[in-house]
């Protein structure tokens, strides 16, 4: 599946053509790089996050609890939710639903890192080919807020 860039220098401009869209994974999207990151070699994401702002809820499949807090950056394989309430162990199966710059999105996840009092690192688990192209078109129009 071709991804070009819409003009030399701004590779992060998406383009796919439309019947590529049921071949898309979130491994099958390019990595957006974060070279303040990977200079310092504290990178070790597959896809850098990027600074957001917004509501976020998280659910647990199997007990039904309900967390609130602020969802505060995003990439294409996750994202960190700040929350006091929070208080699970790493590994944890939960479901995600936040709304940032004026989109919705529901996503299953795992705890990836945990900040006690603080919040959680989610990463992504399951997600969809729309749902993957979905939250990458969310983490380019980051990634152009932030130039």
């Amino acid at each position: 599946m071709p991804i070009d860039s819409a003009e030399p220098g701004h590779e992060q401009n998406l383009r796919i053509p439309m019947g590529d869209l049921a071949n898309i994974t979130a491994s099958s999207l390019p990595a957006i790089p974060n070279p303040d990151l990977e200079a310092e070699g504290r990178e070790k994401r597959q896809h850098p996050r990027y600074g957001c702002d917004g509501y976020a809820e998280v659910f647990l499949p199997q007990g039904g609890l309900l967390f609130r807090g602020r969802i505060l950056n995003l990439s294409q394989t996750g994202c960190y939710i700040e929350t006091a309430l929070l208080d699970l162990e790493r590994g944890t199966q939960v479901e995600v639903y936040f709304v940032t710059n004026q989109l919705q999105f529901r996503v299953q996840g795992n705890v990836a890192a945990l900040r006690r009092k603080r919040g959680a690192g989610i990463a992504f688990v399951n997600v969809s080919p729309r749902r993957s192209l979905q939250i990458a078109l969310l983490v380019d129009e980051l990634v152009q807020k932030k130039a």
